[in-house]
Order: C-alpha cells, then structure tokens, then sequence
C-alpha cells in the first residue's frame, strides 16, 4: 500500500491541482491511501510561539469544527468517490511542523504539496511552507503548483 499525505489549506487552486496529482498517481499505482491533513495554527499563540503538533483524526468532528476550510471535505469526497480510500486528519501549529509530524506518523510515502507561484523575493520576504518542508523532511515531496 502507497501512503500519500495532501495538507490541505483554503485554496480552491491548490487543492484543485493535489486533488488532479493524486487521482493521476491512484490510476497509476492502483493501492494508493489518501491522508489529508488540515494544519492550522493555534489562535492563542503566534506560530513562533508553538512548538508541539496535535494531530488526530477528524472523520467524526469534521462538521462540528468552525473554520475548517470547505476544501478539506470537498478533497475528501473526491477521492472516496473515485475509490481511493482516504482518512482526514487535523493538526494544530506551525503549519511546516505539523506536516512534518504527520508524515512520520503516517509513515507517508510521498507528500503531495500545493504551492503558490511567487517570485524568489517573494518567498524571501513571506516565506513558504512548502519550501519549508521541501528543504526538512527526508521524504519524497511533489509539488504541484497553481
């Protein structure tokens, strides 16, 4: 079985191409699981400040949660409707670390990561998570961009 983690945020573009990649990696693969991880950061503290990730699944909690972007259920249905068997996790903290976390607790075989276009000064100034991540985990990441 090939483990694949998608960390989903609000954008409908980005989800829109993780979504494409990993319905094109489940034809090809054929024994493909899906985790999608929705990581936001805990509205207490600023994302220097939070250094521990929670994660845990939210299949039961995923209507209950305000704020949970409409994209993580739309991604979700998506890939159960095309046979991919897909479980939908949620983590609190710095984004970057969370995906990180989840990865190895999911043993993920691949990350599939959205990422914006954006200038190289751009990613200077504001940062990226996927450049982030990119540059930290020691698994294979593809990034798709919008």
């Amino acid at each position: 079985m090939y483990t694949v983690l998608v960390p989903v945020d609000g954008d409908d573009d980005r989800v829109d191409a993780q979504l494409e990649a990993v319905r094109e990696l489940a034809a090809e693969e054929k024994a493909v699981t899906v985790d999608v991880l929705h990581a936001r950061e805990e509205l207490d503290f600023s994302a220097e400040d939070v250094d521990d990730v929670a994660v845990g699944t939210l299949e039961e909690e995923l209507t209950e949660l305000e704020g949970l972007p409409a994209t993580v259920s739309r991604i979700a249905a998506a890939l159960r409707e095309a046979g991919v068997e897909t479980d939908v996790h949620a983590a609190t903290g710095r984004p970057e670390a969370a995906i990180l976390d989840a990865a190895e607790r999911f043993d993920a075989d691949l990350l599939v990561l959205g990422a914006r276009r954006r200038s190289p000064v751009g990613k200077a100034v504001f940062g990226s998570v996927a450049q982030s991540v990119l540059l930290e985990t020691n698994r294979p990441v593809m990034v798709v961009p919008t």
